[in-house]
């Protein structure tokens, strides 16, 4: 009812979707000709084996990119906060303490969230993407080095539990940008399915299953799992912009710039 009142009463269609629509009118002359049309293009979108393997076939440098874009996010949110939960339950954290950690983490990162985005509309989605898994890349072995050095102690839970975990989990506030930039209009709902369900469902889903074996082998082991986690995004962004450069893919379909800083845009100057 909320999304169905919004874009009947303040929220317009997307520039990129209203210039699809007035292609579609411009190449026809008559409105026999516009409904021949309108109802081909339904017929076409209600072949969905057709349009899978059309998606799958032109669209598999994107898929790769976004769920390799959003696997830091994925594993550090519930192999981290959720998961951390349980691993400070378990080691003798106090369970009233680390309640007000958890909240006070969350509180964080609703306050954190204003400055993100703002950072996000100067230098790109993608940029902020990539500075949160570098953090996590770097911070994310020592900071669970702390975490599990004394697990009961209450100033170590609220810096590390509380602050730290806010602040590296405040960069994935604008990751469903990220996603959504890299299909277009056509495929953007189906893309955006595929690459950030299977990111978080399967990484996310697995990451407190690792971080938990992680343990028999190290016990800094959870600690290791972010930081190789943070260190596959950055990898698969830097890939992801030699691959634009070579042609292969776009990566920005709604506002290529600001994309990533000032080193890469969303697209190729033609």
């Amino acid at each position: 009812v909320i999304s169905a009142s919004g874009r009947a009463f303040c929220l317009k269609e997307s520039e990129a979707f209203e210039a699809e629509q007035h292609s579609l009118l411009e190449e026809t002359d008559s409105d026999e000709e516009i409904e021949m049309t309108v109802q081909t293009r339904s017929k076409e979108r209600k072949s969905t084996r057709k349009h899978l393997k059309n998606f799958a076939g032109s669209n598999v440098l994107e898929v790769v990119i976004g769920i390799g874009g959003v696997i830091s996010a994925a594993v550090f949110n519930y192999g981290g906060c959720v998961w951390g939960n349980s691993f400070l339950k378990k080691h003798g954290a106090s369970r009233d303490y680390l309640m007000m950690a958890g909240i006070c983490s969350r509180l964080l990162q609703m306050l954190l969230a204003f400055p993100m985005g703002w950072l996000t509309d100067t230098y790109g989605c993608a940029f902020m993407n990539f500075a949160g898994a570098m953090v996590q890349t770097f911070a994310g072995f020592p900071m669970f080095m702390a975490l599990r050095a004394d697990p009961t102690s209450v100033p170590n839970l609220f810096v590390t539990y509380t602050f730290c975990f806010a602040l590296i989990a405040s960069f994935n506030a604008t990751i469903c940008m990220y996603c959504a930039e890299l299909f277009p209009t056509s495929v953007r709902n189906l893309g955006v399915g595929v690459s950030f369900n299977v990111g978080v469902g399967f990484f996310g889903g697995f990451a407190p299953l690792m971080a938990e074996a992680s343990l028999d082998w190290s016990p800094y082991g959870p600690g290791i799992l972010y930081s190789l986690a943070g260190a596959t995004t950055c990898i698969t962004m830097l890939l992801s912009v030699v691959w634009q450069r070579a042609g292969k893919v776009r990566l920005a379909h709604i506002r290529p710039r600001p994309y990533f800083g000032t080193w890469a845009d969303g697209e190729e100057e033609k």
